[in-house]
């Protein structure tokens, strides 16, 4: 797209946020009603007009909309500002955003709760108006309200398909007209009022060759980015969060010591630079939070009728203070709180402190209320404190609890999914509003790794049980090993009621006359990573280590060489099926580059993985030059962020000649 492409409340009611599917067929009249022309026999007939004061974000939905109404029909709409629509004197135009005409209509898109946004047909005009914020187009800060109702528009009337980052994973539908029929009334809002994937950008190894260019890492940032947001990413609401507590010791241990875990017989962190949880138990401790909290709400007050969120989540690590009075906190060992978790597991035999976090949390609002008495508390239930809390113990809907789950990769167990999911009902029934914070998609390394049924079905067993929002960590960029497990990610954030199969069909469309082929390919490697959970959760155990950090030490071992043959065949046949197509046997080549590359890891896996202490550089280094070629070759085609594997291959792979520690 480079070349053509712009630079880049929650309380709706569940009818709208949950079936929109269902009202957009009824807002939507049949294909015998009179339409309005867009484009007739490849030459634009209507133009799109912006205010002239449209903000970043509308001007970039207007040539988002421009762009691909152009992909499908050939035809470049002009953009112009409604001041100058008197020089065209269009037969038809599209007003997009805070215009004059959705004035007319009775769209003051000023009053929309941002990122809401109205699809209206007048019988010259059709009006995507929304809530949209001033910042930069493509910041997930920024409501686009606007730019979701092109988006939606795009999905509509065009059947425009985002399989992933880039122009070869666009899908748009060719055609020399494009109309849109008319008495169009439609408004809607995102279903969550976070929808927030990470963008898995900062992770870097430190062999810089393993890893993109830099102008080809730029570059894939800015797609995923674009990527991202037509997936509708971002929020509604001013949320902040994150681990509060990392650099308190230095601040204010050597004057309020007590603030700190006490463990072992002492307060703070067990060794210099060593991870610590705090006794959040103390008053002073609540106080503290309370006072920066209001120190940072005085220079950054919340915006007329917005939540002010206080932020209380723990630091990464286990609850592990040991006083009397934290204690005193705790509730009863729940009899399945170790049944899943793993034998070297730091939770397995860890105590059970869900209670007294709760209380915690409590006692932080308590001390803000003072002040703001509709303040919304932010935590993470995360290790030891993961488990639902004990029954009976309430929180309020003005907490906001996010999910975190130490481990909970994909494939599980049916026992394992079930009592993952009586914890989440445990928490929904204290009362708390809960948003997911997993680290699944971390998951898989470069690995076909293919889990997206059993991601889809818990995914909307949290939907329909009180998730309010998502925050997911992180993509890794796997866009040709991963692709149905990253789709649904992205299409459940915007059609959460959508089944599972209905979502995957979408996907493997993007590939014409080959998609039952590529279907039957990721099935197999989708009943292949699920027939093998056993071997696959025996390995990691066995070395001890982490799938979302280390899974290049044992890749070869999860994907043994015979695993690729099947998959391979089945390529090659989809390949054969899109010959006659240009586009879609270019995104076989896509999927099939994707396989060379899991491939090509899994064996340099086998030679330096760290858990084999014959690994030496030398051993490796023939295979380790071929990949390192293979991503120059492939980097602009977004097979993968190379990053991230790099990342992950630094920790994994003996990659030095330097003497290594037995």
């Amino acid at each position: 797209m480079e070349g053509t492409r712009a630079p880049g409340s929650s309380a709706l009611p569940m009818k709208l946020r949950f079936f929109a599917s269902i009202l957009a067929a009824v807002v939507f009249p049949a294909s015998g009603a009179t339409a309005l022309d867009l484009v007739r026999d490849g030459s634009p007939a209507a133009v799109i007009a912006t205010a002239d004061d449209a903000p970043p974000v509308v001007a970039y939905a207007a040539q988002e909309l421009a762009w691909h109404i152009e992909k499908a029909t050939g035809a470049r709409l002009p953009v112009v500002s409604e001041s100058q629509l008197h020089k065209t004197s269009p037969a038809v135009c599209i007003h997009l955003g805070d215009t004059a005409a959705a004035h007319a209509a009775g769209i003051e898109s000023r009053l929309l709760p941002p990122e809401t946004f109205v699809l209206r047909s007048t019988p010259a005009a059709l009006i995507i108006a929304g809530g949209d914020g001033l910042g930069e187009p493509l910041g997930t800060g920024t409501p686009g309200g606007t730019l979701f109702g092109v988006y939606e528009f795009l999905e509509r009337e065009l059947g425009v398909i985002w399989a992933w980052p880039g122009e070869l994973g666009t899908y748009v539908p060719k055609k020399p007209d494009l109309a849109v029929r008319d008495e169009v009334d439609l408004t809607l809002a995102p279903p969550f009022l976070q929808r927030h994937v990470r963008g898995g950008l900062s992770f870097k190894g430190k062999f810089a060759e393993l890893g993109f260019t830099p102008a080809a890492a730029e570059a894939y940032a800015r797609e995923q980015a674009v990527f991202l947001r037509r997936h509708r990413m971002g929020k509604r609401e001013r949320i902040s969060y994150g681990h509060v507590f990392p650099k308190w010791w230095e601040q204010y241990g050597a004057e309020h010591p007590e603030w700190f875990q006490l463990h072992n017989g002492k307060r703070g962190p067990a060794k210099p630079g060593a991870s610590y949880s705090m006794c959040v138990s103390n008053p002073g401790l609540h106080q503290k939070l309370v006072a920066l909290w209001l120190e940072q709400r005085a220079k950054n007050p919340p915006e007329p009728g917005a939540a002010s969120y206080l932020n209380a989540c723990e630091n990464g690590v286990l609850g592990l203070c040991e006083c009397d009075d934290c204690l005193a906190w705790d509730g009863p060992r729940p009899d399945d709180y170790d049944d899943f978790y793993a034998a070297k597991s730091k939770m397995k035999g860890s105590r059970f402190v869900t209670d007294r976090y709760v209380k915690y949390w409590l006692a932080v609002q308590a001390e803000a209320r003072r002040t703001d008495p509709g303040v919304v508390v932010i935590a993470y239930n995360y290790y030891n404190y993961f488990h639902a809390p004990t029954p009976g113990l309430k929180l309020n809907a003005n907490f906001l609890i996010g999910s975190y789950p130490s481990g909970g990769g994909f494939p599980r167990s049916p026992e394992k999914n079930a009592w993952y999911r009586r914890q989440w009902l445990g928490w929904r029934d204290t009362g708390a509003r809960l948003f997911s914070r997993g680290n699944q998609c971390l998951d898989g390394y470069t690995m076909p790794h293919i889990y997206a049924h059993e991601f889809s079905e818990e995914f909307r067993f949290m939907a329909e049980n009180g998730m309010v929002a998502t925050d997911y960590d992180a993509l890794t960029g796997q866009w040709a090993a991963h692709g149905p497990n990253i789709y649904a990610l992205m299409r459940l954030h915007v059609t959460p009621a959508a089944r599972t199969d209905a979502i995957l069909d979408r996907y493997y469309s993007v590939f014409g006359p080959a998609a039952a082929l590529v279907k039957e390919y990721f099935t197999y490697w989708e009943n292949y990573t699920r027939d093998n959970r056993a071997r696959l959760e025996g390995v990691f155990e066995e070395i001890n280590v982490s799938r979302s950090r280390n899974w290049p030490v044992a890749a070869h071992r999860v994907h043994p060489p015979e695993c690729f043959a099947p998959a391979e065949a089945i390529l090659a046949r989809a390949a054969q099926a899109a010959a006659g197509d240009p586009e879609a046997a270019a995104r076989v080549e896509f999927l099939r580059a994707g396989l060379s590359h899991s491939r090509l890891c899994a064996r340099i896996s086998e030679l330096l993985t760290t858990a084999d202490p014959r690994s030496t550089l030398a051993r490796g280094r023939t295979a380790l030059d071929e990949l390192i070629a293979f991503r120059r070759a492939h980097e602009r085609e977004w097979i993968a962020n190379f990053n991230h594997c790099a990342w992950e291959e630094s920790t994994s792979w003996v990659l030095t000649d330097a003497p290594r520690k037995q």
